[in-house]
């Protein structure tokens, strides 16, 4: 047996080697940048002036 072959495969090169972990990461990461995206865009929301609370609430 060689070096070459005790050394284990380096961490990019399994994760490009399995598709179906590229295909996890890839809506993962999407789908958590989104859920990110969203909850600040909620964020930035400006709260209703009272006057309107008041127009709905009548």
């Amino acid at each position: 047996m060689s070096e070459e072959e005790n050394e284990t495969a380096p961490f990019l090169k399994v994760v490009m080697n399995d598709v179906m972990l590229l295909l996890f990461l890839g809506v993962t990461i999407y789908a958590i940048f989104y859920l990110l995206w969203g909850v600040m865009e909620i964020a930035t929301v400006p709260a209703l002036p009272e006057e309107v609370k008041n127009a709905i609430l009548k």
